[in-house]
């Protein structure tokens, strides 16, 4: 998975991302699944439920990105959002069918999943120099080899879930998360030149207690804060908040370096097209996932098919193909790079939108034969998880290309709000619209209608950037605000 020229931490980076995808994907293929079948809520309260936690999930990178960039440094709050998933899907994992002990669990992983999920990416920015032509390589690397863990987690935590009851599957997710933090620690030698804590910040004080006993208390009370935020169903108007917050801290940013504001355009034209992309892909852990268990015939010889193994199927679609792309963008590579950044987009975007289009005819397939097909289920998803590498990598790499000490996390943090938290709201008010209060001829018509609407949305959008690419092409203006980043 690495080849000679990368720099040797990024063994160890790579390790504890595939742990993390592992425990992380292996909860995200149980849980609407558990919420559905072991706590009996209806279609419409797990999407809620489930909408809801993915996008606090990713509200929480910028907190994250801000306490890296400031105090803890990247490696260190790397560490700490490991200890704290671990924690949290082990109390996942425990013999219970509360909602109040789910919320709870779900809350830990959230503040875990904030500290960790940024940080990683800039970490491994940090083994670069802004002008290095590793790095998309790196990024392209560290995302394939990622979905290791998400290929494996649905199969082990899917099949244990099956055979063993729904906690032994949540469990062996946390465990997943506690072997790759400590293969991480393993290699700490490796990350000695890498930004370290900021002692004389967190001995600081701030109204009476130092900075270091303030992070204490927001250990303690945010797991709590979060717990209400799912019971209640308020995590929208957090994510209002924030995202204004959010909104606020881009535009502070363009005043004070304005030598950077080219490039800073590009960050936001990035997450708004993210966003789109991510509102689409997000449908694979509720309304895919749910048309999967509701309508797709899932025997195989004498066995049934897991729904939860589904979830592995655009994993090694992006496994397979991105050691290849990894390799193909190598050094010396012609042709203007800020074009090639806005082509990936658009041709990811096009992939996604032609696995919904399978997805369709085999809604279509359903309603005809009274069952969906499993081949033509596992060839839509195998594109949309293709898809994949055409964004985030691309996204991370031009992110951490700005060279702008002090604010990167934040960047990677409000990318992640994004693509991540917005995108996941968004997705799950999208997905309410398959729901239905039975099962029935007409739910299926409605899962057929759904999928039709959103590839023939998405490739449109699709037409309309390649349009506005070859008429800027065409006239020589370039790409706007991509130029400064975009330099390779």
């Amino acid at each position: 998975m690495q080849t000679p020229s990368q720099p040797r931490a990024i063994y160890y980076i790579v390790a504890i991302q595939i742990w993390e995808y592992f425990s992380f994907y292996g909860m995200r293929a149980l849980l609407i699944l558990y919420l559905t079948h072991q706590l009996s809520f209806d279609d419409s309260h797990a999407i809620g439920l489930f909408s809801a936690y993915a996008s606090l999930v990713y509200v929480t990178p910028i907190l994250g990105g801000w306490i890296a960039d400031r105090l803890l440094g990247n490696r260190v709050a790397v560490i700490a959002g490991a200890l704290l998933m671990t924690l949290g899907h082990i109390v996942l994992g425990l013999e219970s069918d509360s909602a109040t002990s789910l919320y709870l669990a779900l809350a830990i992983i959230i503040c875990g999943y904030g500290l960790f999920k940024s940080n990683i990416s800039c970490l491994l920015g940090e083994l670069y120099d802004a002008n290095d032509s590793r790095r998309d390589g790196g990024f392209s690397l560290l995302y394939a080899a990622g979905n290791i863990g998400s290929i494996a987690a649905p199969i082990v935590c899917g099949l244990a879930a099956q055979w063993y009851g729904w906690h032994v599957g949540f469990a062996l997710a946390g465990i997943g998360m506690f072997i790759g933090l400590m293969v991480f620690l393993s290699g700490h030698h490796h990350f000695r030149h890498t930004r370290g804590v900021n002692r004389p910040a967190l001995r600081s004080k701030r109204f009476v207690l130092p900075v270091w006993g303030w992070l204490l208390v927001m250990l303690c009370v945010a797991p709590v804060f979060f717990t209400i935020l799912l019971e209640r169903d308020w995590a929208g108007y957090l994510l209002a908040a924030v995202c204004l917050f959010a909104a606020q801290m881009v535009a502070r940013i363009m005043i004070a370096s304005p030598e950077h504001r080219r490039a800073l355009w590009q960050i936001v034209l990035l997450m708004l097209t993210g966003t789109l992309f991510w509102v689409l892909a997000q449908q694979g852990g509720s309304s895919i996932s749910l048309f999967i268990d509701h309508f797709v015939n899932r025997q195989w010889l004498q066995f049934t098919v897991p729904t939860a193994l589904f979830q592995s199927v655009n994993a090694v679609a992006v496994m397979s193909a991105g050691v290849v792309l990894a390799w193909l963008v190598r050094p010396g590579a012609g042709g203007s790079s800020a074009l090639r950044v806005w082509l990936k987009f658009a041709f990811g975007l096009a992939l996604m939108g032609a696995g919904f289009m399978l997805l369709a005819l085999n809604a279509r397939q359903g309603q005809i034969h009274g069952h969906a097909s499993m081949s033509l289920m596992v060839a839509g998803l195998a594109l949309m998880g293709f898809a994949e590498l055409f964004i985030d990598p691309v996204a991370m790499a031009q992110i951490t290309r700005l060279n702008m000490p002090g604010v990167t996390g934040v960047l990677t943090g409000i990318y992640m709000l994004a693509t991540g938290a917005v995108a996941n709201w968004l997705a799950g008010v999208v997905a309410q619209r398959t729901t239905e209060s039975q099962i029935s001829e007409t739910a299926v018509a409605a899962y057929g209608h759904f999928f039709s609407q959103m590839g023939e949305w998405t490739l449109g959008c699709v037409a309309v950037m390649i349009i506005v690419l070859a008429g800027r092409k065409l006239l020589g203006n370039g790409v706007p605000g991509l130029a400064e980043a975009g330099e390779e």
